[in-house]
């Protein structure tokens, strides 16, 4: 199935500022994406994620049209703008998406169709705080490999002993975070930032000269290391 961007965002049930919050993405970098301009494609890798999330489906650059990455549309040779307005016989609107534990319906009226059926979506619960962001969205945001950043993490960097540590055997540097059991897969652990953690972890790279991008969210501290 094809999907249109234009569309995602047009039947969310959830805010744009509340979008912002879990995409990491500012409100005007989004207002710009829905609006046909070109975006980074991590930024735009970040946004389907979201989305993926939030309509229960798999959402790619392969299956979503209306994206401009660096000023070229992908998938497809239509101008985004005609993409939007008039999609494809192929392309499925996303209200049309089967949502199993969503089972009510409402009848709307969307611009340029016909009246239909339409389903309502309850978006996914992230389980982590308001203001978190899960590690490897964190890494990916800001252009570190997630193989790179779970090192950081979990084994750390520099000769040890470093910080508060007092214990005779070295002790290396490591990315504070949260790692809570993950209730949906036994052994596996759900490794997020805090609002708090976040400033560290890069301060983290800069200390070690590990490079790193500026990333698409304004409230980022990242902005203040450029």
């Amino acid at each position: 199935m094809q999907y249109v961007l234009r569309e995602l965002f047009d039947n969310l049930e959830i805010t744009l500022t509340e979008l912002s919050r879990r995409s990491g993405i500012s409100d005007v970098t989004l207002i710009s994406i829905r609006n046909g301009k070109s975006a980074r494609r991590s930024t735009i890798n970040t946004l389907l994620r979201v989305f993926s999330d939030i309509y229960g489906v798999n959402l790619t650059l392969k299956n979503v049209e209306g994206i401009i990455i660096q000023g070229k549309p992908v998938g497809s040779k239509m101008p985004v703008t005609e993409q939007a307005v008039t999609p494809s016989t192929n392309t499925s609107a996303i209200a049309d998406i089967p949502i199993a534990t969503s089972p009510q319906k409402r009848i709307v009226e969307p611009k340029g169709e016909t009246q239909r059926e339409k389903r309502t979506y309850k978006p996914r619960d992230t389980g982590i705080p308001d203001g978190a962001i899960l590690a490897k969205h964190f890494a990916e945001n800001h252009n570190v490999s997630w193989g790179t950043f779970y090192d950081h993490l979990t084994k750390g960097l520099g000769p040890g002993l470093i910080g508060m540590s007092t214990d005779t055997i070295p002790e290396r540097d490591r990315v504070k975070h949260e790692a809570p059991d993950n209730p949906k897969r036994k052994g596996e652990r759900v490794r997020y930032l805090t609002n708090d953690q976040q400033k560290p972890a890069l301060q983290f790279w800069r200390r070690h000269g590990v490079p790193f991008a500026e990333c698409e969210s304004t409230t980022c501290w990242c902005h203040t290391f450029f």
